[in-house]
């Protein structure tokens, strides 16, 4: 009799997928051709994260019947894809790490928060990991940082090459189910192989004539770490279009903005050309950053954008 053993999708390769059992063991391991039926182009119908059950071979290999229900699913849309399509990136994780860098690729605030929409929409917590920090000034710093911490997101700054912030990251990471995003070259690696230095996770440097990041990372990947808890390393992401979420809805997943609007004198005010807006009012007092309301305000008007 064929022996059932359940285990975490660590990886994903083009036909078969690596599962970590309960027990610590890796196994590779194809899947039932039914899973298949429901899944459109690009998108795999497994992603890193997922609970399976699997039947073991005789040959070492297993095969995976059953996919158990998700609890959290971070998604993004599909580029590329002709029509619009889910990307399920991971899935069951517990929180965002956004690493940003200072320097080079410079700090794209548009991106950080385009992560944070799709952390909260998935329901995930977040942290902001400010990295590169011996690029930066004092001001560059405490400008970015209070940014995010106006929205009660915990900032980590930190510096992968003389482990300035390390520890912190660790402490805020252990015990939980993190992903590590952000663009190519903000050192997502770097501080993953701090982390946990007997990873040895390939990193590549700043391309200088775009001034962008290289990818080093080709596919999501599931590590354990020593001290407790799982962290995945993504590809550095260029595209993050975003996945159920409704223009109307935008400003619930701004923390500052959902904190601020049930004082607004419109029940259903969009924090534009309403007068007596309540949000309008706390970006002009400093209580939401200036910088957060403008990326709301364009993700607003692109999600309205009719295809």
């Amino acid at each position: 009799m064929s022996e059932h053993v359940e285990g975490t999708v660590v990886a994903c390769h083009r036909d078969d997928w690596e599962v970590a059992l309960d027990s610590g063991l890796v196994i590779r391991s194809s899947l039932r051709g039914r899973h298949f039926i429901a899944f459109t182009e690009g998108d795999k119908p497994i992603a890193p994260g997922d609970r399976v059950r699997l039947e073991m071979l005789d040959d070492g290999t297993g095969v995976i019947n059953d996919v158990l229900p998700r609890a959290t699913v971070l998604s993004r849309r599909l580029p590329g894809a002709k029509r619009a399509t889910e990307q399920v990136v991971v899935a069951n994780a517990d929180q965002l790490v956004v690493v940003a860098s200072f320097g080079e690729p410079r700090l794209n605030r548009r991106l950080i928060d385009r992560f944070l929409v799709v952390a909260e929409e998935a329901g995930l917590s977040s942290v902001v990991a400010l990295n590169k920090i011996d690029l930066s000034t004092d001001d560059e710093r405490r400008a970015a940082a209070r940014a995010y911490e106006l929205a009660d997101y915990p900032v980590v700054l930190t510096c992968a090459q003389d482990g300035s912030g390390v520890a912190e990251l660790s402490g805020r990471m252990t015990g939980r189910f993190s992903v590590l995003a952000g663009p190519s070259g903000a050192g997502k690696s770097s501080l993953l192989n701090a982390l946990e230095p007997g990873l040895g996770i390939r990193v590549a440097a700043v391309s200088r004539k775009t001034g962008k990041g290289r990818h080093t990372t080709s596919s999501v990947t599931v590590f354990r770490l020593s001290a407790g808890g799982m962290v995945v390393d993504t590809p550095g992401f260029r595209e993050l279009g975003l996945w159920r979420v409704r223009s109307e809805d935008i400003g619930d997943l701004f923390p500052e903005i959902r904190r601020h609007a049930p004082r607004c004198r419109f029940k259903a005010c969009s924090h534009g050309l309403e007068p007596d807006c309540a949000v309008k009012q706390a970006v002009a007092a400093g209580d939401i950053d200036h910088g957060r309301y403008e990326s709301y305000l364009k993700l607003r008007s692109e999600l309205a954008a009719p295809e």
